[in-house]
This record gives structure tokens, sequence and C-alpha cells, in this order.
């Protein structure tokens, strides 16, 4: 009998259903995760059992501990690195949460939990719960870091807090509301002496940074004036982004600032005529990352198998309008799509519809648009959908299939911006189209089935002026005013096409040949600010004030954006290595080789190399390197180590992601040097 041991009662529960029972409002997922999860099932399920056990202030009873226990050791099994995601208390949960998501203060983290957070990466589930609790979390940390710092040091201090903010893999909703903490902050009386010239730019650049946001920082401090616009495309766009465009919206603004306007004037006109002097040869159907076509033609690419790619070419889409569009999408995402790139680039001229919507779509010169056309449906195995502006995406979506692209051309916000009415309410009516806009398409992103793959593409087919414009110019005869732009119905018979009587070029008016060009006859551009008259059907002309008019070559409008969002983000994944050879102690200079092997494209903006016995060498740069390309660039060192230096110098370059994160990559370095194989006269030269 002492031998004889009772059965344990048949059907006993397990652990998990059995605190399923005792715990319900997690029923869901106590038995969810399967018995060898992948890491992102297991990031999911731990963002799931910390958001639940955040939220469960009462403590498990102390009889409970040893199930739970047991359970949460279960569900770390097939990934150790996850052990820190499942603590057992709330406040705990809380904690963890708080780093996770990324509003804790980043000096309270502990090396444990750093480690586990790059392994969990970005927090995988909606975020908008929390956002009461981070802008409190966030308004604490910088009411405290502008308080500690002295009055010279303040924009410093806010800017170091800032630069901790765009290091963390945060959620795009949750870097936006840093940053509208940190300027909401910057307008009060006690802090506003942090708001210099040098914070401002800097926070400007970021991609959280909204035309609300810029227009809020520049009331604090007016932007500096733009230098010349460079001549080499790249540096270009960059001028007008950075220094052109602030400046720009700021003057626009301006009730009555003579002087401001006047500079506008200047450096616009420099511009275009730059623009439209090398475009024939630079800018049109180049195979360069600064050319629109060159991500047109990219996005006709057949997509992988499980994807489906919703190409919207939005009407008259501006870079900031852009910028508010692809965060408007973002933050309404509930976390399915990330920000993979948002470049600006040159858009085609004349800035009107008609010359360049269709290219655009087809990626060719506008008279190329039916050969382009029927040569793509023949060599797509699954044809691409076009959907009318006015028509559902959403629905339309659902009619896809895996492998398609559907290409989506609504017309706002330009129908907007044409509207009659004052100027700030044209204004703050297309910010709310680009509402509708952002619903539009996260709707179409909902009807994607979850087992697939969605790449959003976001374009335009021109920009606008960001100011009214006086109706002044007149078209010659048979030439018709459409804006910023003047051409004929239809074009004459024959080519060449001649050039037409008394279509000279002036200070006030460019004309484009259609041969240089590539366009189907001779259009007339404005050169100043002005727009052409509007051509009655007597042949008698009207003028007027056009409001936000488009057609002419000023940077608003035809730097045009290049938006990605990807609902499955590659990881940034960047090698290269530093080269050359010199003697040593001497200066000299090496060739720095990047290359980019994922999906998405980023900006170089650091490059630091570290040499034994002597200072580091920090390069800065601001240099586009396009997904899944290669690139070089020329480094200056003061001085070449030797071989034994060589061999332990290390080379560290950070490069600038469009969703604000910054990424570092150590790269090998292969520095000869040619002592050996050179003599020199003078003995003292290696002591130099």
């Amino acid at each position: 009998m002492a031998d004889m041991h009772t059965p344990p009662p048949a059907n006993l529960p397990a652990l998990p259903a059995l605190l399923a029972t005792l715990h319900p409002s997690f029923a869901t997922h106590w038995q969810a995760l399967p018995p060898h999860p992948t890491a992102s099932t297991l990031r999911q399920h731990a963002a799931h059992w910390l958001s639940w056990l955040a939220s469960n202030t009462a403590p498990f009873p102390e009889h409970q501990l040893p199930v739970l226990h047991s359970v949460l050791a279960s569900w770390q099994l097939s990934h150790p690195a996850s052990a820190t995601l499942f603590p057992s208390t709330s406040s705990e949960a809380r904690s963890i949460l708080a780093a996770w998501i990324g509003y804790a203060d980043q000096h309270t983290l502990h090396a444990e939990l750093l480690s586990t957070l790059h392994w969990a990466e970005q927090f995988p589930l909606a975020v908008a719960p929390w956002l009461v609790t981070v802008n409190a979390a966030f308004r604490e940390q910088v009411v405290k870091v502008l308080s500690a710092a002295p009055a010279a040091a303040k924009d410093q201090a806010a800017l170091e807090w800032w630069h901790h903010q765009t290091a963390k893999n945060q959620r795009a909703e949750i870097r936006s509301a840093a940053l509208n903490v940190l300027v909401q902050q910057l307008q009060l009386p006690a802090f506003s002496i942090a708001a210099t010239q040098y914070l401002v730019s800097e926070l400007e650049r970021s991609p959280a940074a909204t035309d609300t946001i810029v227009a809020a920082l520049r009331r604090l401090v007016p932007p500096p004036v733009p230098v010349a616009p460079p001549t080499e495309p790249a540096a270009a766009l960059q001028w007008a982004i950075q220094e052109y465009l602030p400046y720009r919206r700021w003057q626009a603004n301006q009730a009555a600032n003579p002087a401001a306007t006047a500079q506008v004037q200047q450096l616009a006109q420099t511009f275009s005529d730059w623009f439209l002097s090398a475009y024939p040869d630079h800018l049109v159907g180049t195979k360069a990352p600064h050319q629109q076509q060159y991500w047109a033609k990219r996005a006709l690419k057949t997509p992988a198998a499980d994807e489906i790619v919703l190409w919207i070419i939005a009407d008259g889409l501006g870079w900031g309008d852009a910028l508010t569009l692809q965060q408007l999408v973002v933050n309404r995402a509930g976390g399915r799509l990330s920000l993979a790139a948002a470049t600006p680039c040159f858009g085609l001229v004349p800035t009107i519809t008609s010359h360049t919507k269709r290219a655009v779509r087809w990626a060719v010169p506008l008279h190329h648009t039916e050969a382009a056309k029927a040569n793509y449906f023949t060599q797509q195995p699954i044809p691409p959908a076009d959907v009318r502006g006015i028509d559902n995406l959403a629905e339309a979506v659902q009619n896809a299939q895996p492998g398609q692209v559907l290409v989506w051309q609504p017309p706002e916000p330009d129908s907007i911006y044409h509207h009659p009415g004052s100027a700030q309410t044209i204004r703050n009516k297309a910010e709310g189209s680009l509402n509708g806009l952002a619903i539009s398409i996260c709707e179409a992103v909902n009807a994607v089935p979850a087992t697939n793959s969605v790449r959003v593409l976001i374009t335009t087919d021109h920009g606008r002026l960001l100011s009214e414009s006086p109706r002044v110019l007149e078209p010659i005869a048979g030439f018709t005013g459409h804006g910023r732009a003047a051409f004929r119905a239809k074009a004459p018979a024959g080519l060449p096409i001649p050039r037409p009587e008394g279509a000279l070029d002036t200070d006030t008016v460019r004309w484009l040949d259609p041969e240089r060009y590539r366009l189907p006859d001779w259009v007339a551009v404005a050169r100043t600010d002005a727009s052409f008259k509007i051509v009655n059907n007597n042949g008698g002309m009207r003028g007027g004030t056009d409001l936000f008019p488009h057609g002419g070559a000023w940077p608003e409008e035809v730097v045009v954006p290049w938006v990605e969002l990807h609902s499955h983000l590659a990881k940034l994944l960047v090698g290269g290595v530093l080269t050359g050879e010199n003697r040593s102690n001497r200066a000299g200079v090496a060739t720095l080789q990047l290359v980019n092997t994922s999906p998405r494209p980023a900006r170089l903006r650091q490059v630091e190399i570290s040499i034994p016995r002597l200072e580091p060498l920090v390069v800065a740069f601001d240099d586009l390197l396009p997904d899944s390309a290669e690139l070089q660039w020329a480094i200056d060192l003061p001085r070449w180590p030797d071989t034994a230096q060589a061999d332990k110098t290390q080379v560290t370059v950070m490069l600038y992601t469009p969703d604000g994160e910054q990424h570092y990559f150590t790269l090998t370095a292969n520095l000869r040097n040619t002592d050996l194989r050179q003599v020199s006269a003078n003995p003292l030269d290696d002591l130099l």
C-alpha cells in the first residue's frame, strides 16, 4: 500500500488556462503564444503583456506567483533576450513600457534593459493610449532640463535632450510628441531664451517638424537669410529645403516686409535661372536621385509577390504639405507603417498638371507617355490599376491582387488651393484636405490583408508658389495663361516647331524650347513672382491676383516630395571601408566607400576617424546614400598614420534615416603608408 500513489486528477487544466480563468481580462493572450514563437511574435506578446500588466494595479496574490512565474518563464524559452520584458508587477511593467515606447528618461535606464530594448526593436503596438502619459513625461523632462541649465547654455541643453529622443527607436507619434512638447516649452517666457537660431535651425530640420511646428519656431526666431543657391543638383536641393523654404515660409507670412520680399525675389530668380539652364542636360531623364523620374521608374517595378503597392500622386502637394501628410498617415496607421524615405527631388516643368501628371505616372517625358504605357502593360504579370481621384481607394484595394500596383491620383490639395478666399482660410482648408487624404490612405492600408505587406508611395505632379501672385504678364497671341505658365491649347503640326513670333526671353518671362525641354510645344514660364493674365473668349485679358499659383520654376514649385512608407521596414544595413595610401605623419586624402545593401535610403551625417595617439577626426556631411547603392567621398587626413597606428585605426559613420533615427556603423580601415617606398634627402622629414 505504501508503494501505491494517488493518480493525478484527469483533465487538469494547463497553467495558462488556469491563469486565463483567474484573470479573464487577459484571456485572449494567456494561451495565444505558439510553442516556438518567432522573435516578432514574442515581441507582440510582450507588448500585450506589459500593456495589460501596467494597467492592472492589483498585485497577483502570493499563492498565484509560482504559477505566474512558471508561465512567464515558458514564454521566454525560445528567446532568452526577452526575459526583461516579462515582469510580474505593474510598477515594473510601467517602467519597462516607458523605456520601450520611448518616453523614459534615458539616464535612468540600466544596461540590462538597454540590451533587451535593442533586441525588442520598436514598440509593436499602437501608442495612442499612452500619449497623455507620454506628453506629461516629456513635459516634466524638458522643464527639468531647461530649468537646470545656465541661461547661456539652455539652447544646448534643449538640443541634447532632443538628440536623446532621436537616438531612441521611437515610433513616429512619440517623436512628434517630444518635439511638440519641446516647442511648447520654448514658447513660454521662462524658456524663450533657449530658442536661439542654432536650436531652431536644428529642430526644424527634423522629419517630425511639420509646417505648424516650423511656423511656431519661426515666430520665436526669424530664419537666417539664405546664401546664394549652389549649382550642384544635390546641394541645390538641400539648400532649397534647409535654407530657402524656411525663410520663404516666414517671409510669406509677413504682412509688410519689403526687404524680405526683395531677398526672396532675388534668390528665387537666381535659382530659377540655374534650374532652367541645367534642366535639359542634368535634371530631366537623368538616372540620379535628385530627379523625380528616378524614383517614379522604381515605383513601376514589379512588387514582391506578397506585396501591394499604393502609389499616391496627389495634385499640387508641396514639400511642406508632404511632410505634414506623411506624419498624419504614420500617426493614423496604428503602427502598421513606418517611414522609409522622405526625399526632396526636382520635378518637371512647366509645373502645370496637364504637362506633368502623366509624365510622372509613366516616368518618361510627356510625349513618350503613350509608348511607355503600352510597353509597361506588356511586361507586367499583373497590370497596375489606376484608381480615379474621386473613387474610394480602400474599395479598390479589396479587389487588388498581391504583386500589384494601385495608382491613385486625388485632386487634393490643389483643388483646395484654387478656391477663392483669404490666404489663411485657404491654408486652413488645405490642411484639412491633407487630413482627409491621410484617412483615405490609412483606410486603404487597413484593407490590405495582414498576411500581405504594403508599401505606400506619395508624390505629386508639381509644387506651388507660397504666396499670392499678381496677374500682370500678358500671353502672346495664340497662347493662354494658366497660372504662372502660358501655352497653346494645341501644338502645331510638324517638327521641329518654330519659335512663336514674340516669344522673347525677358526679365520676367522665360521660354521653354520643346526640343530641349522634351515638351509637345513651346511654353512660357514666369521668372518673377507674377502670373499670366487670363485670356477671355473674346480675346480680352483679365488681371487680378492669383493665390498659391504654379507653373513657374521657383524652388517651391519644382522641389517635390518622394515619400515611402513600408509595413515591414527593413533594417538599415551599411558597410564600407576607408582606404588610401600616403607617407606617415603627412597630410593625405583617404577615400570613404559606403555600401547600402538595404532597401531604404539614409543621409550620411558624420564620420569619426580615431587614430591612436591623435585627436579623433570628426567630419560632418549631409549627403544622401540611396537604397541599394554604393558611393564614395574624399576625406582629408591632417596626419597620415604610421603602420602601427593604421592597424588600430577605427572608423565610425553616423547616418540619419527619414524616420528620425540615428544609425552608427563601424567600418574597416585600410590605410597604408608608403614610407619604405620613398627615401627623402632630408633626414628630418620623418620627424616633422
